[in-house]
């Protein structure tokens, strides 16, 4: 089929299905959106709390746990070891369809029913608080795999010693980077490769020892892209002083206006190719893809960073020999030709499942293991389910689910978002897309006000000392207020999860410690969202290059190198997530490889 231009039913905005899209729509045999692209990510996103913990009590148990789940919702959670045994069996909440009701109303009622777990970890050692596999000694970090001795890390792999990262793989020793590969000893850096010794920096592969750089490609002693020798370069690192917050925040200020009198690449990747979207590494042909890594023939999908990948379209946060699937988040490790699943382990050709693990033909299910066959947790054969299933699909067309806000859900759409027992506020959903209290409620979607916080606190953030050295173990027992909670001011978007105090673990002050770093002032909510404001959000913008001349369009930077447009404008143009109004000098890739290479 050509290609369509339709209105989504969510924010009123017209959008394009392609005829690549129809084309994979009938090739796993679902019908064209109603939603567009990001509507559906907003929507798949609002039902995963990856990264959130609340205190709960063992529905069966009655132990004391945290989990995923917050308190208010209502379906009862268990402890995550009675969660997998085989004391309880999740078949028992199995029902007969009705043909007289919509489908996600029935299914709301199921979802609601069956207890939910703690979270979502498996082989995980000594890393009780947070999600992940394969980690060991590991305090707060999430969508993890093959991590050790780190803390408050998000899409961390197989790393080891690393605090206060996203996007963090195959680095020891770092703090505070986002979107950083085979890194050690990296700081307070973003989209960075195969570097060591290296601060404040930004888009530098094979570097070491530089310290607030912008581009640069296997250089060694550099400090704001300006080469020192070795002897200068350690005395002007003293300097900075960054052993000290003090140090730190000057010298941060001092990188970041460095990093935008340099040009960039209009998107972030290496090797990617064929590919639209942003954050692209190692793939191809990707069509408005963000956050990927080895990923191949997908659309319309984010952080599909666990390879491989293949032939899919609106999958969030899903991986490891993932093929042909659609409307998939926060599932991996063999899901096969699967739609609208969430949280789920190696299915096979299923459809609307939730926290499901080795399943195959399952339909309307919730937390089966090991099952074949199922519709909304009950047993049939298999000459029953194929017969049953186009007939709920067929009364799914005609008896649509229709939330509050008038929006129809027929089969084909992900489940409504107000079913979600999150606050978008909460979910992954925000982290991409930071919109207002009043834009979430208008969206259908819920905001989660937090239960009012009242810490004793015992250490304010300027109380904090300048440096490690002056910290003494008691700094463990203290309970310390967030600075923005103290300062009521919040730049980052965070504050409605700002946690307003924390604590400093024996761990993490260890890693300072041995890092020479000083203590942070933020709670660990805030500091994630600085990082988050590091990344450039999931949009594409259509503009030029702003290579002009022999200099960039605002003048700032002066080319270092002859272009084939020789003394005229870059007449290059492009899909960009740098908006139109960002300070960054934004080059086409011909113009930044002349500049870097």
């Amino acid at each position: 089929m050509n290609a369509e231009t339709r209105n989504c039913q969510n924010c009123k905005k017209d959008f394009t299905i392609d005829s690549e899209d129809f084309d994979f729509y009938k090739k796993i045999d679902v019908p064209p959106p109603t939603f567009c692209w990001k509507c559906r990510a907003m929507r798949r996103m609002a039902f995963r709390n990856f990264r959130y913990l609340y205190q709960r009590e063992c529905a069966a148990t009655g132990k004391k746990i945290y989990s995923i789940i917050p308190p208010e919702a209502p379906m009862p959670v268990y402890d995550r070891d009675y969660w997998i045994s085989d004391a309880w069996n999740p078949m028992d909440y199995g029902c007969e369809y009705d043909f007289t009701k919509p489908f996600f109303e029935q299914f709301k009622e199921l979802f609601y029913a069956v207890p939910a777990t703690t979270i979502l970890n498996q082989n995980a050692v000594n890393s009780e608080y947070g999600q992940g596999i394969s980690v060991k000694n590991c305090y707060m970090c999430f969508d993890a795999g093959y991590a050790e001795d780190s803390a408050y890390g998000v899409t961390l792999q197989k790393s080891k010693q690393c605090f206060d990262t996203i996007n963090c793989k195959l680095c020891e020793l770092c703090y505070y980077v986002i979107n950083t590969t085979s890194c050690y000893k990296t700081f307070f850096s973003r989209n960075c490769t195969s570097c060591e010794d290296v601060w404040f920096s930004q888009d530098c592969v094979g570097c070491s020892d530089c310290f607030g750089c912008a581009g640069l490609r296997n250089k060694k002693y550099h400090i704001f892209n300006k080469p020192y020798s070795k002897e200068e370069y350690k005395r002007k690192l003293e300097e900075f002083q960054i052993h000290s917050s003090t140090g730190i925040e000057k010298s941060r200020a001092l990188a970041e206006s460095v990093w935008l009198s340099h040009p960039v690449r209009f998107r972030h990747g290496i090797k990617d190719t064929g590919c639209t979207g942003d954050y692209i590494f190692n793939s191809s042909q990707l069509r408005n893809c963000f956050f990927a890594n080895e990923a191949q023939n997908c659309a319309n999908s984010q952080s599909i960073i666990y390879n491989p990948i293949r032939d899919c379209a609106d999958i969030t946060s899903s991986g490891i020999d993932v093929e042909l699937d659609y409307e998939v988040v926060g599932s991996g490790l063999g899901i096969n030709r699967t739609c609208f699943a969430l949280d789920c382990i190696t299915a096979l050709e299923s459809q609307y499942i939730i926290y499901c693990r080795n399943v195959r033909n399952c339909f309307g299910c919730v937390a089966l293991n090991d099952k074949q066959y199922c519709i909304f947790n009950k047993q049939y054969s298999k000459e029953e389910y194929e017969s049953m299933v186009p007939k709920i699909i067929e009364q799914m067309n005609n008896m649509p689910y229709k939330d509050s806000k008038g929006r129809l859900f027929k089969y084909g759409e992900f489940f409504p978002p107000e079913i979600s027992p999150f606050g978008f506020n909460e979910s992954q959903g925000y982290e991409y897309f930071q919109i207002s209290k009043e834009e979430t409620e208008e969206m259908g979607f819920k905001w989660r006000i937090p239960e009012k916080r009242s810490y004793a606190v015992t250490k304010e953030p300027e109380k904090i000392p300048d440096t490690i050295s002056e910290v003494g173990d008691g700094i463990t027992k203290d309970i310390i207020r967030c600075e923005h909670d103290k300062t009521g001011k919040h730049p980052f978007k965070c504050a409605p999860n700002c946690s307003t105090a924390f604590r400093i673990t024996h761990q993490e002050l260890r890693f300072y410690r041995q890092m020479n770093l000083p203590l942070p002032k933020l709670c660990f909510n805030c500091r994630h969202s600085e990082r988050i404001s590091w990344r450039n959000p999931p949009q594409l913008y259509k503009r030029k290059c702003m290579c002009a001349v022999r200099q960039s369009a605002n003048g700032v930077y002066k080319n270092q190198a002859k272009h084939l447009h020789h003394n005229g404008q870059c007449p290059n143009e492009f899909e960009t997530s740098y908006a139109p109004n960002r300070p960054e000098i934004v080059y086409c890739e011909q113009c930044y490889n002349n500049e870097v290479a």
